[in-house]
């Protein structure tokens, strides 16, 4: 000791500094930005809620009337909730959009009609799309307008063609393994096949499934559900009718899972529908 405290100032040891900070630990920063990363999956790439008829036009860039008349009838399909459209339905969403109606309607329809996009259904007067234009709101004409010279889309490749056919076999989903049956009405609330909507009767589907415990449905589980119901509703259609009860206040997703729900003002609603 005596040594070190005689020894030069230059051959002293240095006194020992404060410690630095304690670094909080890894896993501590990999769990905020997994939470961060998974916040922003959720939040990303929502689909386009489309606010009515002229936006839907902007959306799918359609140009000549025969596109504006399918963007329409995209429209009416995929965010009303309908299953057929007349060619009055597309005059009215013309006057909604603040569109002029077409001098030559008929001629324009016809000429949607000659490529394929629309077909003319079972009732005289009602038509559907094919499926190759069920979602030009989303995806645009470009695909459509280079298969303009090519032949048409058959009655087989449609959209109601297809949900003709027998559905593919869903297997039951887990939410309801355990059930012995499903029942078919509902107290307060018409029976499942006099709902007009295909929106109404994923409504339907939802307000049985809370009743049965189950609170949410994937889309998976609410075709399966409304198979039993005796009018299955295609998987891939479930986006579009749970936009149109979204909009209205009818029905949210959960935000773990995704999953549809039926909300208070969706209840009051299927309660007030009429046979």
């Amino acid at each position: 000791m005596i040594s070190m405290l005689q020894a030069p100032p230059e051959l002293r040891p240095p006194s020992p500094g404060p410690e630095p900070p304690a670094l909080p630990p890894a896993f501590a920063h990999e769990a905020e930005e997994a939470r961060l990363e998974i916040g922003e999956r959720v939040e990303s790439h929502p689909r386009q809620s489309v606010e009515g008829p002229r936006q839907a036009l902007e959306l799918s860039g359609a140009r000549t009337n025969p596109e504006k008349m399918t963007a329409f009838a995209s429209y009416l399909l995929q965010e009303e909730g309908h299953e057929t459209f007349t060619q009055s339905d597309l005059r009215r969403l013309f006057q909604r959009a603040r569109e002029r109606i077409p001098a030559h309607f008929n001629r324009d329809f016809d000429k949607a009609v000659q490529v394929g996009w629309i077909h003319e259904g079972e009732v005289k007067g009602e038509f559907y799309l094919s499926r190759a234009a069920q979602n030009v709101i989303d995806d645009g004409f470009r695909g459509l307008r280079s298969k303009r010279g090519g032949k048409p889309a058959s009655a087989g490749s449609t959209s109601r063609g297809g949900a003709r056919r027998k559905p593919r076999t869903i297997p039951v989903p887990e939410a309801f393994a355990d059930l012995d049956h499903i029942p078919t009405t509902l107290d307060g609330v018409i029976p499942y096949h006099r709902v007009k909507l295909k929106r109404d009767k994923l409504l339907w589907a939802l307000k049985l499934a809370k009743g049965l415990g189950v609170e949410a449905l994937q889309n998976t589980e609410a075709a399966w559900l409304t198979d039993k119901l005796g009018d299955a509703l295609p998987a891939r259609d479930m986006t579009g009718h749970f936009t149109g009860l979204h909009r209205e206040g009818f029905a949210n997703r959960s935000m773990g899972d995704n999953a549809m729900r039926i909300t208070q003002m969706g209840e009051e609603y299927l309660g007030s529908l009429s046979a």
